[in-house]
């Protein structure tokens, strides 16, 4: 069985350890901080919290997940890659996925979440629970998608875009790098780089999010 360790001990790393234990093949090994230094012997739903500085596991003795909600999560996941620790896929077992679609290594994809045919996710997207997810679709690396949110087909979602809780996204938009669509927003439009939306429809609210 693969030794799993999270990154990240809040509230969305527990439901990333649950969504493991529930797709099955992983022995949870515990969870990794890198801003705090957890307290000696702190623990989080009875697995241990280790020092991103501090863990006993070498890059070829397990996987990882970023059980982090946040896009970013992107600077923890690359300070890991760069130290050689490759990462695995989590996929609930009542989430739906074509056969031809294809995710990237590191992904999370909650239950009831569906991702329709020809649809890329890139590495490191989070796909929250009740998410519908179109066809021929690009999510690039980072993204996260808020529970809920519907994105039609043809869509491309640039780098680390957060789509929030009960968006409504229509076919042929872009997304751009870092943008954030606002909860329950109903976009229409391409939505620029660094920019966050809301409304409905969804217009600019903000310029310069990261």
């Amino acid at each position: 069985m693969t030794k799993l360790l999270i990154l990240g001990a809040g509230s969305f790393a527990i439901e990333t350890l649950e969504i493991a234990e529930l797709a099955g093949g992983f022995e949870i090994a515990g969870f990794i901080v890198d801003l705090d230094p957890p307290k000696k012997g702190a623990v989080l739903a009875g697995l241990p919290i280790f020092s991103a500085d501090d863990f006993p596991f070498q890059a070829t003795e397990c996987l990882m997940v970023a059980g982090i909600v946040s896009t970013r999560r992107r600077r923890f996941v690359e300070a890991m890659e760069a130290r050689g620790f490759q990462f695995a896929t989590v996929v609930h077992p009542r989430a739906v996925i074509s056969p031809r679609a294809t995710i990237a290594a590191g992904c999370i994809v909650h239950a009831s979440a569906v991702i329709s045919s020809n649809t890329t996710l890139g590495g490191h997207v989070i796909v929250n629970r009740g998410c519908l997810v179109g066809h021929d679709n690009r999510i690039d690396r980072f993204c996260t998608l808020g529970p809920g949110a519907n994105l039609a087909g043809a869509l491309e979602v640039d780098t680390g875009a957060y789509i929030g809780v009960g968006a409504i996204v229509r076919d042929h938009v872009t997304i751009g790098a870092h943008a954030v669509v606002g909860a329950g927003a109903v976009v229409v439009a391409p939505v620029a780089a660094n920019t966050m939306v809301l409304g409905v429809p969804a217009r600019p609210v903000r310029s310069g999010v990261e």
